[in-house]
């Protein structure tokens, strides 16, 4: 007894080391391995042992691609070269267009919206997940449309969660329609419905780079009611409870400037730009999370060349979008350019830092 045991620790041990892709391939392989790799417990530690080793890390890539007319998935390896080609791996996202938003990630899922159709998707496994769209019953009169959507995991209830702020509005003969106030859903994962809430929240507004799933908070560009302007809203995974963090006195509404916001040193960057021949990129850095205080400037890049918009921080370089719909990576000290052979429609591209997983969303929550 004691010697089968030890040779299933050994398995589990030797199992836990392969990439995904391997593992789906030896579920094949008896029934016994079926099992190990399906329990939850070992997903978990899969996903774990990934994390703190830091393997299968890559960046996850969605794009439009104007000539076939869909959106796809690509994984870019860890080591990027000039010498890559497209990426070989492409999965087709069911109801794409080139207006998805990719949010996540979060235990290998990302949630992939344009603010109609909200779909998750675990790329790993070619999971995919329709949401339905919510069906609550509205004052006569008003219609809801989608401003932001958000996405996480609550680990204290070990539920998926996303989040929909939504405009109500009504109908007018004179202006086309009439605001009426905004409100909040949520939907989870393990329950498969969506729930209302009383929440107060302001206005979000929706361009690349502004939501961010960062420290347990979901994040959208917001109204700052309290101080006119902008702010960022953040949403807790957990507790459920919004918060408005104030931005850097430079961002003085209107001032010409696109905003971004990424993950930059485990803290929130913000990067001021304004897409041109020569763009400029003003970055910030919240060194304090929720602490307005702390906005830091760190740098600028630039002028870059027919360089329009930021990606992603990967490392220590930013993947950016140039104006003929490729991308390029910019060492943050060197700011040397690095032409990628990866091409996608103008705007399309979105990014996320990605480590593969076995969560299956079919499931609802595989995590312990």
């Amino acid at each position: 007894m004691a010697s089968t045991n030890f040779l299933e620790d050994v398995v589990t041990e030797i199992l836990l080391m392969l990439p995904v892709k391997s593992l789906l391939r030896c579920k094949s392989v008896c029934k016994s391995w079926y099992t190990l790799i399906t329990k939850p417990s070992f997903k978990t530690a899969h996903l774990k042992l990934n994390a703190s080793l830091k393997r299968n890390h890559c960046i996850l890539l969605k794009r439009f691609l104007q000539e076939s007319n869909k959106s796809v998935l690509s994984f870019l390896s860890d080591e990027i070269s000039g010498d890559d080609h497209v990426p070989p791996t492409e999965i087709t996202i069911p109801h794409s267009n080139e207006f998805l938003q990719m949010l996540g990630p979060c235990n290998g899922l990302v949630c992939l919206t344009d603010h109609c159709d909200i779909i998750l998707c675990n790329p790993s496994i070619r999971d995919f997940k329709v949401l339905p769209a919510p069906s609550f019953n509205y004052p006569k009169g008003l219609f809801s449309s989608t401003m932001g959507v958000g996405f996480g995991f609550d680990p204290l209830s070990s539920e998926y969660k996303v989040i929909r702020i939504a405009e109500l509005h009504e109908d007018d003969e004179s202006w086309g329609y009439r605001f009426h106030s905004v409100i909040v859903e949520i939907y989870n994962l393990n329950t498969k419905c969506w729930r209302e809430t009383d929440a107060i929240v302001p206005c979000v507004w929706f361009f690349p780079c502004s939501e961010v799933l960062f420290n347990g908070h979901f994040h959208w560009w917001a109204n700052d009611k309290d101080y006119g302007g902008e702010s960022i809203l953040s949403f807790h995974m957990s507790t459920e409870v919004f918060q408005e963090i104030r931005l850097p006195n430079v961002c003085a509404f209107p001032d010409g400037n696109e905003r971004g916001f990424l993950v930059l040193n485990e803290s929130i960057a913000l990067l001021l730009f304004n897409p041109s021949e020569h763009t400029s990129f003003d970055i910030w850095l919240m060194t304090e999370y929720g602490v307005a205080e702390s906005w830091t400037k760190l740098h600028t890049i630039g002028p870059l060349v027919q360089v329009e918009r930021p990606v992603l921080f990967w490392k220590h370089e930013l993947l950016l979008e140039k104006a003929n719909g490729q991308l390029v990576l910019c060492e943050l000290r060197s700011q040397r350019l690095k032409e990628l052979q990866v091409y996608g429609a103008h705007e399309s591209f979105r990014a996320v830092a990605y480590s593969e997983s076995l969560v299956s969303i079919k499931r609802g929550s595989d995590i312990n």
